[in-house]
């Protein structure tokens, strides 16, 4: 189908992506695909200390060059792993996290923030990882809750800003888990094994658009502040708003972390116009966390997984960014008894997003990452 075809066919379902070229649609699949451009960074993973050595087997297996350990919470801890890493600095790297119970214990908390930040960074951190508890359930000193905007944490991003590291947000969680936990919950077997991701009794917890818009804020805020938007933002329900604010903010990067089956729901025209528009700035990544009692697959039970099933993890991966196979297996099942469609990305999409992107943004060139 050449371009002329393709937009008088689909040109509606684009609502203004603009599209730069396709693969060849009904691609076959392959017995065993591997990513196309030969090396991958996955920047967005989990790993305790002690899965370390056998994460490495599963990099070569895999391909994936470079891993970023999103998140390693309290300083105590990041200088710990920092150490365990040491040896594998050209492979593995991690973000700070705060501990924020620490507004609780410490009066003086915002004040000693940036220079905590400041301290991890030296200590190696690439950057700042703030979980989803921040806008959610983080409490101020008085019991309300601490907003992501609130100007007491504007120190912490001006020196973000200020040491050049990248500020990684996991803001809310899927549409699902703020909507009644019931049978009519297309997410329900997940909170069923994780009932505190529950978030709908608004009671206690803000609306989920609120949560994000005040994410945008601080984005907006600091436009020379690079940021990162786990698992696709956290609104891979509607590439329509992704698309606007990856438009009106350019300083905002995507992670594909775990949304490999909200993505493919979507028709593979639109997901390939989104990622070719933004081509600069999506990044892949997995969510596969690695523990000392056993892994979970982007989302799941923890538990011991087969060779076979990391096969099939990984190259489900490969298949939706590759190739435009129809109504296959998503990576994570336990999020949606659904099939997906694949997206074909080009060759130069893909180079971006499995490589190019998150080494630049992480300068992973410091590293001897190659």
């Amino acid at each position: 189908m050449d371009r002329a075809t393709f937009l008088k066919k689909f040109g509606a379902s684009l609502a203004g992506f603009s599209v730069m070229g396709l693969n060849s649609c009904g691609n076959p699949a392959k017995s065993y695909l591997k990513p196309s451009t030969g090396r991958v960074i996955d920047a967005h993973m989990h790993i305790d200390i002690a899965s370390i050595k056998r994460y490495l087997q599963i990099m070569d297996e895999y391909i994936i060059r470079f891993s970023i350990n999103m998140g390693v919470t309290g300083d105590d801890a990041l200088l710990k792993f920092m150490d365990a890493i040491k040896p594998y600095k050209n492979r593995l790297g991690a973000l700070y996290a705060f501990d924020w119970t620490l507004i609780q214990k410490d009066r003086h908390f915002f004040d000693k923030a940036p220079d905590m930040l400041e301290k991890a960074v030296k200590a190696g951190a690439l950057g700042l990882k703030c979980f989803k508890n921040l806008g959610l359930t983080v409490k101020d000193r008085d019991g309300s809750l601490l907003r992501i905007d609130d100007p007491r944490l504007f120190p912490v991003w001006q020196r973000a800003e200020k040491l050049k590291i990248v500020v990684s947000f996991h803001s809310t969680d899927p549409k699902a888990f703020f909507e009644p936990w019931n049978s009519q919950n297309e997410r329900w077997q997940e909170l069923e094994l994780h009932p505190e991701w529950s978030f709908a009794d608004r009671s206690k917890y803000p609306p989920r658009n609120q949560i994000l818009e005040h994410r945008n804020n601080v984005i907006r805020k600091f436009p020379n502040l690079n940021f990162q938007g786990c698992h696709v933002g956290n609104n891979s329900e509607d590439l329509d708003v992704i698309n606007k604010w990856l438009t009106d903010m350019p300083n905002f990067y995507l992670d594909v972390s775990a949304r490999l089956g909200e993505l493919g729901r979507h028709p593979a025209e639109k997901g390939h116009a989104l990622f070719t528009k933004h081509q600069d700035r999506m990044m892949f990544g997995t969510d596969h966390m690695f523990r000392k009692n056993g892994d979970v697959q982007g989302a799941g039970p923890r538990r011991t997984f087969s060779k076979q099933e990391n096969d099939k993890f990984y190259q489900s991966h490969w298949r939706y960014f590759q190739t435009y196979d129809k109504q296959f297996d998503h990576p994570t099942p336990i999020q949606g008894q659904w099939k997906i469609d694949g997206i074909g990305l080009d060759n130069k999409v893909l180079e971006k997003f499995y490589w190019d992107n998150a080494y630049k943004l992480y300068k992973l060139e410091l590293f001897n990452v190659s």
